[in-house]
């Protein structure tokens, strides 16, 4: 509290001379010009979550929550670097380029050989059409010699029938023919004998000759019919087998036609030329994307944690180019010892402390590791908020773990709580200006207080709030 009336005392004394300033100038009946706005410089803490039992004390080293090694998918010289070391990047910001030319020209030979492969395609599909038409059309030919065949057959069995009956009629003549003639000669010879008796007349003689000869010369002409009825159905019946044979090599040709079709259809070189065109398209696709892996952009959001060359260098997929870190929130490993890991439960907040910069916040425990591999303590990972960027990689950090019935709230320290009248109350920076807040302070000791009215993350002026009265703007040291 001595710290406090002797800041009041200080800020009276300011005041007063203020107002002496003024009074001096009380002469003139002129207004004075508005006095400037005063900066006063002060520093800051963040009001956390937490407790004044400081518990068990376990040191940690922060690691950043992620850590990826940028390297190119593709080998070329860079051309250009767009980061510096510690810039902040969003997940596909552009980091660096190679150089394209070679990959530009195996983009331009993939789609030559994408274009060559489709005119290979286009000509074998070409080709398999007329090789289609070409087979329709044998078969188009056997189909009319087959029928030509089948006509040509009917006409041969039909001549073959009529053959056979002519066979049958000429028989059937030289059957009358030797009956006539057998009729004839008897009727002959008997008229001879009578002749002979002078029973007959020359007359009668002469006709039953007359009738003789003529029975011989019809029975000649039978037995020549017959001959040739016989010669007419051998040539039908040769007719009818050159018909078959015809018909049956018809029907193969049609056979052979059909098979010509079916195969000209498949096109087993065009899909060879098809595979062709699917291989060719495959690589025009990896050339394309080879040629956008030139642009390497960042996996992730983070910070440009190192850069392992210059512009001119060669990078490839062996070694990073970069590296990117994400640092918010920070990772903590705290190796707890066996005795100390009940204090700590999945999503629990715990206090954080830098030594180094006299920074405290909160950790939240996000995994709790059930095995003690190295004989160092059970692995506890803690996540602590990194938005401001306080907090660097390889910093040592203090996790305090509060006795199971501490009290928590909101811990401020204890330099930042003024009294008037009796009551407590903080000054809050907001932007350029402080705010006077009321408090209740629950609980305190030499260095912090659990206080109400407050909420956590909240910044309190640990300095130079005593001099905060009136209208003044604040500046905050780093």
């Amino acid at each position: 509290m001595r710290k406090i009336v002797m800041g009041m005392t200080i800020a009276g004394l300011v005041v007063s001379s203020v107002l002496a300033a003024g009074c001096g100038a009380g002469g003139s009946k002129e207004a004075a010009a508005p006095a400037a706005i005063k900066t006063i410089s002060v520093e800051t803490a963040s009001a956390v979550t937490g407790s004044l039992d400081k518990g068990r004390a376990l040191a940690g080293t922060t690691q950043a929550l992620q850590l990826v090694n940028v390297v190119p998918k593709t080998s070329a010289r860079v051309t250009s670097i767009n980061v510096k070391v510690g810039q902040e990047v969003s997940a596909g910001d552009v980091l660096f380029r190679l150089d394209g030319q070679d990959l530009r020209h195996a983009v331009e030979q993939a789609q030559q050989s994408l274009a060559l492969s489709r005119a290979t395609l286009a000509q074998a599909q070409s080709q398999q059409q007329s090789g289609v038409d070409s087979a329709q059309g044998g078969i188009n030919q056997a189909n009319s010699g087959l029928i030509q065949a089948n006509t040509a057959l009917n006409q041969a069995v039909n001549g073959l029938a009529t053959a056979a009956n002519g066979l049958e009629q000429a028989n059937n003549g030289l059957d009358r023919a030797q009956q006539a003639y057998n009729d004839a000669k008897t009727n002959a010879d008997r008229m001879q004998m009578l002749f002979d008796q002078g029973a007959a007349s020359k007359q009668q003689l002469e006709q039953a000759q007359t009738q003789l000869t003529n029975a011989q010369i019809a029975i000649r002409d039978a037995q020549v019919g017959k001959k040739n009825a016989a010669a007419a159905l051998k040539n039908a019946e040769t007719a009818k087998g050159s018909a078959e044979a015809t018909k049956k090599n018809a029907a193969a040709s049609l056979q052979t036609a059909q098979k010509q079709v079916s195969n000209a259809r498949k096109g087993d070189g065009i899909e060879v030329s098809r595979q062709q065109v699917k291989q060719a398209e495959v690589a025009l696709k990896i050339a394309r994307d080879n040629l956008a892996n030139a642009t390497v952009v960042a996996p992730i959001s983070g910070m440009i944690g190192t850069i392992n060359g210059e512009i001119g260098d060669f990078a490839s997929p062996q070694s990073p180019f970069m590296v990117l870190a994400n640092l918010n929130p920070m990772k903590v490993i705290v190796n707890t010892p066996e005795n100390l890991v009940h204090l700590f439960a999945m999503g629990q907040t715990v206090d954080v402390q830098v030594p180094s910069t006299g920074m405290t916040t909160n950790g939240t425990v996000a995994s709790i590791s059930p095995l003690n591999l190295q004989s160092k303590g059970y692995p506890i990972t803690i996540e602590v908020p990194n938005a401001g960027g306080e907090l660097k990689a390889g910093m040592v950090i203090q996790v305090n773990v509060a006795s199971p019935g501490a009290k928590r709230g909101i811990v401020i320290p204890t330099a930042a709580v003024l009294s008037e009248d009796g009551k407590p109350y903080v000054f809050i920076a907001q932007g350029d200006k402080p705010v006077r807040k009321p408090i209740t302070i629950v609980e305190e000791n030499s260095d912090r207080a659990i206080v109400t009215g407050l909420s956590a993350g909240q910044k309190v002026i640990t300095k130079g709030q005593s001099l905060l009265n009136g209208d003044v703007k604040i500046s905050i040291k780093k």
